[in-house]
């Protein structure tokens, strides 16, 4: 059935694009300044930003009768409710609202708006002759004071809906002005609102609408169906093509709700009410003026006639057929962002198994984040002893726009798992299902699995890449492995295509191009097909030049690959005695032909075609060390590698030295001597990379690894995934994550040093029987009897030059005593004389001429008795890390309980537990540079500046020299005028020094008193300076007489026996010329009642009737009194900052998307639909209350029944 719009227009709502967001920067920055504009003179650009102040968006509205007739019906109709009351109209825009008000006899009007069409508005309010009754204020009701002292009102009327209800919708304010400003028994128009939920069958307009891009005036352009269909449009749907009952969602009471009702998260259940096809859902909304004599309501159902909302359609990327009377149940969720109601997190999941048809789907919509933060989890963590064991019940599901399990092995030229609990073990959930839970909990989460890794070397790459058939193979496995476990795409890490010395000829280059672009076919395909969310396809790319230069065809990768992880740590290490961190910014020595650090990297990704928005930076969450004898703490098991945690604990435990390289912009640990020597990761370094993709506009970053963060907080002192958290905070703006730059001061735990270098890490997985000792284990001398022996050192291998002896800190606790290889590279080998690995090639790799004429010292070392058949444990297991050094060989007894034995835990959890979860407005700041403060001004006792700065916006200071303060202004009686923090140069005492005292100054001439705070850490001025001892400026014709005053603080000395016994000032001065000034004491203490003798410096200075110090001329008082007399410059400058424009009160659609179309448009709403495969599981949730799943409007009231608010 064809759709009529023949009487409807289709528009988008406003949404910021990258123009828009630019313009918008431009007015905090004071390069425009839309307030101090008169409409008439606002050009297009202003108007894009204030677009609420064009004439033609408030036509648009006055000529939606339904809206402002029902709105002119409830006050006119109602006289009693307005006859002689005081009525608040939030949003007025040109006033219309107010006028009715005014007509229907309100004694005052108020009428509050933020946008510049206030300047017609009160044009048209003096032409209708309604001045001396409707007063207007420009501003944000949250920033303003009713005028004329008025402090309630009887009557609140705003047309607070938006678009699905909530889409740019004043609803806080509203909820805010009801708190503030109603009576008890005031009332709020409307007041009642009822979101429904209903199904349509629309085939032929959405077949139209989609194989449209087939055939683009002869272009193919199907690529763009997936998300032309995705998107949710704002549209009028005729009745007709309504197969369904409606279901009510959720009812709001204005009267009563709060902010955190607004959200919804409600199952649902739609009845077939005919044969037919169903293609998508349809929500609207009815709103009720409950206090009105007559039901008055404004419907917006289908059919109910046309209004500016109309209805919001979701399209299903498939169909089903359903028969009169089939159920079908759903889940229907709504979050909408307190800071910016454009952006709303949507989500509808519904199950449908009908006679006929069966139909799965997910549907998931929510705003991007500018970068992505994609995380790698991996699946041996788990073995590790302690607080080092991480399962994916660890994982923070907000922390992370993307996360990728590491690794899946190949067979047959097919994924299979790398570990037995990735998999279900009978009625044991595996990890997999366990990690993809997660997505239940963060709609947002995005999960992908990995292939390669280091371990897995290039063998398997090369089955794949034998021929177009293997790789076609390869592709559509790989699509029903990743659905089947419900990942939303695939990670190549393959390291390194067409590079020799990992064993791979140089054709790999090319074939690796091949193989990536039969992937995103196929995977293309699948998506078209089945009406899925396309699956993602990343690659992890190495960061050295050599290795780009010979794996990768960035120009033909680049169109196929949805973002790139680029490797950019790992540049050195123990196989070059870490010539430099391995994971530096900048270059150590300024080498011209140094190319190994991260700027290099980005800039020759560039160089080659790839764009920096497809770039995620690499960010190592561990450090390397100088020597493969780099000591661990058995946590993490590996030589000459130390996670995040460990550094931490070497710092504060083992006492090892932490040094910043201001060069590389990167820290060192040492020990004694500096020796041993590794270049780490902490919150200042993470700074600095995040940083660096903010500046440099990449895609975003990529962390490895989770586990190797602080991931339960026990070991830095800084809370949970420190580093990583620094990542988000800075490029999410979300300056609560921001954890502090200091560790521990003492040793949080000594709980590793419970792990011996023998222990074996711990496992879930069953023992294996042990492996048969090989010829040169047999012949060989051991770890601990070659360590024994020749202590500390690495000695070599007398039967294998491609192994050596690693012994280091023999006899104490952390030592280690075991068996390396070097398997690094391919054909390398462990030189004896100069101690290192080098790599000679796999033709080269000859042991007896390499090592000729080297007398081992190994040789010589005496073989203990064989203890392996007695050791039931050693089974041989390490901890198989990725990168570039082997796990350690250790022995733990085995937990008896499997950690794959849990139960889906992560099923109950919710986002409330997770501070990355938290809505929380987004700034922008520089992490390095200046400090960051609150900024806000406001003239309202007990704002939000005042009393919750945390809910301002924050600034950076232009130079490192300033810092952050915060000001109060009030007047002689105490009221305040003005509140505001922000940055300003420090102000200084009269030694020299900054003083972080409360200064203030008084002047009766002005009959203003301003009292400053300051401070010197990002974001501390939040100080509550209500209660500031003040001081007076006087003047006179002759002279400027100032006098300063200081109380630094009074104290109420206790004594058990004689409790609040006396009040002794600690330090006190009156400074004066000419005549005597004043100084307040209050409100640390009422002086009327307390005898002078008590409380006066000295017999000639007495309390007057005020409670106050006259300070005789002449006379300085400093009687057993500390003097501390701060410096005040009078040209010291105060940077008032510029005021944040706020949310508009009103917000119609924007200019842009109000003229009229000839055809309905898509919505950009939210962000494309996503459809992904919905996991089945049982989640607590609010089932809606009978009354609406019982009682949905009837066609006849919907449809049939004319309405008072309809007749005009």
């Amino acid at each position: 059935m064809s759709r009529t719009t023949s009487d409807a227009t289709t528009k988008k709502a406003a949404t910021f694009e990258p123009r828009e967001q630019s313009m918008d920067t431009d007015m905090h920055n004071g390069s425009v300044d839309l307030d101090k504009m008169a409409p008439e003179d606002m050009t297009s650009k202003e108007y894009y930003l204030d677009s609420t102040a064009h004439f033609a968006v408030h036509e648009e509205l006055l000529k939606d009768e339904i809206r402002t007739k029902t709105f002119r019906n409830a006050m006119i109709n109602n006289r009693h409710l307005f006859k002689d009351k005081v009525v608040l109209d939030i949003g007025c825009g040109v006033g219309i609202f107010s006028l009715f008000a005014a007509k229907a006899g309100a004694k005052m009007v108020i009428a509050v708006e933020k946008s510049n069409v206030v300047e017609y508005a009160k044009k048209i309010i003096r032409a209708n002759r309604y001045d001396k009754v409707i007063k207007i204020v420009k501003g944000k009701i949250e920033d303003i004071e009713l005028p004329e002292g008025i402090q309630k009102v009887d009557v609140i009327i705003a047309e607070w809906m938006g678009y699905s209800l909530f889409y740019d919708s004043m609803i806080q304010s509203v909820i805010y002005a009801r708190d503030k400003y109603l009576k008890p028994d005031g009332v709020i128009l409307p007041d009642r609102a009822t979101v429904y939920i209903t199904g349509i069958e629309d085939r032929d307009y959405k077949e139209d609408k989609v194989e449209w891009w087939a055939n683009v005036y002869g272009y193919n352009m199907s690529c763009l169906k997936n998300y032309v269909m995705r998107e949710p449009l704002i549209d009028t749907v005729d009745k007709r093509q309504i197969c369904t009952d409606h279901f009510a969602l959720k009812t709001y009471d204005l009267k009563t709700m709060t902010v955190d009702d607004i959200d919804m998260d409600v199952k649902f259940q739609l009845r077939a009410v005919r044969d037919d096809y169903i293609h998508a859902f349809v929500t609207y909304f009815v709103v009720e003026f409950s206090a009105c004599a007559q039901r008055t309501v404004i419907n917006t159902a289908p059919g109910a006639g046309h209004t500016h909302w109309k209805q919001t359609v979701f399209y299903f990327p498939d169909y089903a057929t359903i028969k009169q009377n089939e159920v079908l149940e759903g889940r229907y969720y709504c979050k909408v962002n307190r800071e910016n109601t454009k952006k709303i997190e949507f989500g509808i999941d519904f199950d449908f198994q009908g006679q006929l048809a069966s139909l799965q789907i997910s549907f998931l919509l929510a705003a991007d984040q500018k970068f992505k933060i994609v995380c790698y989890f991996t699946n041996w963590a788990m073995k590790r002893p302690g607080g080092g064991s991480m399962v994916p019940e660890d994982i923070d599901p907000c922390l992370c726009t993307h996360i990728i399990y590491a690794f899946s092995e190949m067979e047959n030229n097919q994924l299979i798992p790398m570990e037995k609990h990735d998999l279900k073990d009978g009625s044991q959930p595996g990890f997999f299902e366990r990690f993809n839970a997660w997505k239940s909990v963060n709609k947002n989460l995005k999960t992908l699995l990995a292939v390669g890794g280091w371990d897995m070397g290039m063998k398997d790459f090369a089955g794949i890449v034998k021929s177009e058939k293997t790789m076609k193979k390869f592709a559509e496995s790989a699509v029903k492995y990743l659905r089947k476990h419900k990942f939303d795409g695939l990670d190549l890490d393959f390291e390194y295509p067409g590079v020799d010395w990992r064993d791979s000829p140089k054709e790999d280059k090319q074939r690796f191009t091949k193989m990536c672009e039969i992937l995103y076919a196929t995977f293309e395909k699948e998506a078209e097909t089945t009406g899925n969310e396309r699956l993602l396809l990343t690659a992890a790319v190495a960061a050295a030049k050599v290795n780009i230069d010979k794996a990768y065809e960035v120009d033909k990768l680049v169109p196929v690959i949805d973002w790139f992880n680029l490797m950019t740590y790992d540049f050195h290490g123990s196989w070059d005695q870490n010539r430099a961190h391995h994971s530096s910014l900048n270059s150590k020595d300024n080498e011209k032909d140094d190319t190994m650090y991260i700027d290099f990297a980005v800039k020759y990704f560039q160089k080659l075609g790839m764009p920096p928005s497809k770039m995620m930076l690499g960010m190592g969450t561990y450090g390397r060390g100088d020597t493969p004898a780099m000591p661990y703490t058995g946590f993490k098991g590996e030589n000459g590698f130390v996670a995040y945690y460990e550094s931490c604990i070497q710092i504060v435990c083992e006492k090892m030295k932490e040094t910043w390289d201001a060069k590389q912009l990167v820290p060192y640990i040492a020990g004694p001597y500096n020796q041993p020597k590794a270049g780490v990761e902490n919150v200042r370094s993470m700074k600095y990379k995040a940083n660096y993709v903010k500046q440099n506009n990449l895609g975003g970053a990529m962390i490895w690894t989770l586990d190797m963060d602080d991931f339960r907080g026990q070991f830095c002192c800084q809370g949970k995934f420190p580093l990583i958290k620094t990542i988000k905070a800075i490029l999410h703006g979300q300056v609560k994550l921001l954890p502090k730059e200091k560790i521990c001061s003492a040793c949080p735990t000594k709980e590793y040093k419970d792990f011996k270098p023998q222990t074996q890490p711990q496992t879930t997985e069953k023992p294996t029987k042990k492996p048969k000792k090989s010829k040169r284990d047999a012949d060989s001398p051991t770890p601990e009897d070659v360590c024994e022996e020749l202590k500390d050192g690495q000695w070599p291998d007398p039967s294998d030059c491609k192994s050596y002896f690693l012994c280091r800190g023999v006899g104490s606790q952390w030592g280690e005593q075991k068996r390396e290889n070097v398997y690094f590279f391919s054909g390398a080998y462990f030189d004896p004389n100069e101690k290192t690995c080098k790599w000679v090639g796999m033709d080269k790799l000859n042991c007896e001429e390499l090592v000729e004429g080297y007398e081992n010292p190994v040789a010589g070392v005496t073989r203990s008795a064989d203890k392996g058949d007695d050791d039931g444990d050693d089974d041989g297991d390490d901890d198989d890390d990725t990168s570039h050094d082997a796990g350690t060989s250790t022995k733990k007894k085995k937990s008896k309980e499997s950690a794959s034995s849990k139960s889906i835990s992560i099923l109950s959890r919710t986002t409330s537990e997770f501070d990355t979860c938290a809505p929380e407005k987004a700034v922008d700041f520089d992490p390095v540079q200046g400090m960051l403060c609150y900024s806000c001004d406001s003239q309202k006792e007990n704002s939000d500046c005042q009393m919750s700065p945390n809910q301002t916006a924050t600034i950076m200071c232009e130079t490192k020299q300033q810092i952050c303060y915060s000001k109060r202004t009030t007047n002689t009686a105490g009221k305040l005028l003005q509140f505001s923090r922000g940055c300003t140069a420090p102000p200084t005492s009269a030694s020299g020094n900054t003083t972080h005292q409360a200064q203030c100054l008084s002047s009766k001439t002005e009959g203003k008193t301003i009292c400053v705070k300051y401070c010197q850490t990002s974001i501390c001025n939040s100080q509550d300076i209500s209660f500031i001892n003040r001081c007076y400026i006087q003047t006179s014709s002759a002279l400027l007489v100032i006098t300063i005053c200081f109380i630094v603080t009074v104290y109420r000395l206790t004594e058990f026996n004689d409790l609040f016994q006396a009040l002794i000032i600690k330090s006190f001065e009156c400074d004066h010329s000419g005549s005597g000034g004043y100084c307040y004491l209050y409100p640390y203490v009422s002086f009327s009642s307390m005898p002078e003798s008590q409380i006066a410096p000295t017999n000639n200075t007495t309390l007057d009737s005020m409670g106050r110090f006259r300070c005789p001329r002449g006379r300085i008082v400093r009687e057993n009194y500390a003097i501390d007399v701060a410096t005040v410059y009078r040209d010291q400058q105060q940077h008032r900052l510029r005021e944040r424009l706020p949310i508009s009160e009103q917000s119609p659609p924007s200019y842009t998307s109000s003229m009229y179309q000839t055809r309905r448009k898509q919505l950009p709403l939210f962000s494309p639909i996503r459809v992904i495969p919905t996991i089945h599981v049982t989640v607590p949730m609010n089932t809606p209350s009978p009354t609406y799943s019982t009682m949905p409007p009837t066609y006849s009231e919907i449809f049939l029944t004319p309405q008072t608010a309809m007749n005009g």
